[in-house]
């Protein structure tokens, strides 16, 4: 659907819940900014700032106030006047106050979704004869969190978290299979990249499009990887190979990029030598992430378009009016929502492609 069958763009809006209740209409109206920042490769965060300042009573305001205490749930929904949608759920976790000289106080609350809970304790802990989705599984049951796993397939003898958070192991297993690790409301997502997967949002370029710059390069780029390890169990040498057969989809493209780069520069190759493996599928699925995130990286662009609720980390997004090479889908990696009293809604994204 276009963007502007769906939505009155002239009257951006925004709704805060905090303790499952609307803000007050006394602090909607000292609202400054809300910005949310929805990443794959970090905690989402939601900072929201406030005038401070009570010329009235001519003192401090919301400084003390219970309703913006540590801990305190916060849902954010972001949107036009006919229509927003819920772009953050987490918790506050800081206040930061500025008294500015020559200008009145303000007060910044910054959240981070349900995730930062599982980046608070750090432990080891050992995992025998299971797979990283049923791993994903488990630490999500136990922050409380509901689970929403993709089978990984590969079951693994021994599995080892040392001396890590929660999260940091969960991004370290996701990132060596080619997974994502993203928070939906209190739902914990663990799945693979979705680049194969139809656009959620279309943007066209001097529409809804206000600013796109794509960065195409072959540099680090291999038609073909080798993945080399070493198993323990079994005291020998595996190895496992991936290519642009590999890919799971063009991203409505013709061409991918390293393919284009195996024939613009044929000598060229690439190998891993560091992962240990357990066996010939685990170095099998690991040699496929390698690739298939090596590919990603053949264009990468950053852009700029009228606020899109919709656009998401994790989300592909369809760009049109660029030409052949650079028009087509490109996975969303991470999106920052702005909302200010004076420029109204913006969304900034950084997105990659695998092909042209």
């Amino acid at each position: 659907m276009k963007r502007d069958d769906r939505f009155d763009t002239l009257s951006p809006a925004f709704k805060l819940r905090i303790n499952g209740s609307e803000l007050p209409q006394d602090a909607a109206a000292d609202v400054i900014s809300l910005t949310v920042l929805d990443d794959a490769d970090a905690m989402s965060m939601c900072l929201l700032t406030l005038k401070g300042w009570d010329g009235v009573a001519m003192k401090v305001k919301w400084m003390d106030d219970a309703l913006f205490a540590e801990g305190n749930p916060i849902e954010v929904e972001m949107g036009y006047r006919d229509r927003t949608s819920l772009l953050f759920s987490g918790e506050i976790v800081g206040l930061e106050p500025e008294f500015a000289e020559g200008r009145p106080p303000t007060l910044a609350l910054r959240c981070y979704d349900w995730r930062h809970r599982l980046a608070r304790l750090r432990r080891t802990h050992t995992y025998l004869e299971s797979k990283d989705s049923d791993i994903a599984a488990r630490i999500a049951r136990e922050a409380g969190m509901r689970a929403e796993v993709e089978d990984s397939g590969v079951v693994l003898p021994y599995v080892l978290q040392h001396n890590q958070t929660d999260y940091e192991f969960l991004r370290q297993r996701a990132q060596r299979i080619g997974w994502e690790v993203l928070a939906r409301a209190r739902d914990l997502v663990f799945r693979p990249r979705r680049v194969g997967a139809d656009a959620t949002v279309v943007l066209r370029r001097e529409s809804e499009l206000l600013d796109f710059r794509p960065r195409l390069s072959t540099m680090g780029l291999a038609g073909s990887l080798e993945l080399k390890g070493w198993s323990p169990q079994d005291k020998r040498e595996l190895s496992a190979r991936a290519g642009s057969g590999d890919e799971p989809a063009l991203m409505a493209g013709s061409a991918l990029g390293v393919s284009a780069a195996a024939r613009a520069f044929p000598r060229n190759g690439s190998t891993v030598v560091d992962e240990p493996v357990h066996g010939q599928e685990e170095a099998g699925q690991l040699a496929r992430a390698a690739a298939r995130g090596m590919g990603l990286g053949y264009i990468r662009a950053e852009g700029l378009c009228i606020g899109e609720p919709l656009l998401r980390a994790g989300i592909n997004v369809r760009v049109d009016g660029l030409g052949r090479r650079f028009s087509g889908l490109y996975y969303v990696n991470s999106a920052e929502h702005r909302f200010d009293t004076r420029s109204g809604y913006r969304t900034r994204f950084n997105a990659r492609r695998n092909a042209s």
